[in-house]
């Protein structure tokens, strides 16, 4: 997988606006470190693609990003962790279960979390094969 190869998928799938802010985020990670590719909120996100974090083309671009074939961002979540005073990741499908089923499990004590969507904040980072890509200078 190439640079190229992403943006011609982002060109023939997507449709303007979705595909513009598309292209813009993929420029931005390309020229970020890759230590910075690890940890991608929302509010960077928006800032890269030079729109506001709650834009509607902006979800719809990183749900893009993140299904696309050779996608080159991966959702996960951090859960804070008050009593020890630090966030774990949790992979997106647990927490897409707890959604389905209304359970979540702290994954420290076991014990469940009430109102737990609360607790989770979404995170993006950049798919190996995307970091791989870029690290070997890779533009297709």
């Amino acid at each position: 997988m190439a640079l190229r190869d992403i943006q011609e998928t982002i060109g023939r799938d997507t449709r303007d606006p979705i595909r513009q802010v598309c292209l813009r985020l993929v420029d931005r990670l390309a020229a970020i470190s890759a230590d910075q590719l690890q940890r991608l909120t929302f509010t960077i996100l928006a800032d890269f693609a030079e729109t506001s974090p709650d834009a509607d083309e902006l979800h719809s671009a990183l749900t893009a990003l993140t299904t696309m074939k050779h996608s080159p961002l991966q959702l996960y979540f951090v859960f804070y962790d008050a009593e020890d005073d630090r966030e774990i990741a949790i992979p997106a499908s647990d927490v897409m279960q707890a959604v389905d089923e209304d359970i979540f499990v702290h994954p420290r004590t076991g014990e469940e979390v009430p109102d737990f969507a609360r607790q989770l904040k979404p995170v993006y980072k950049a798919t190996r094969e995307f970091a791989d890509a870029i690290a070997r200078g890779d533009e297709g």
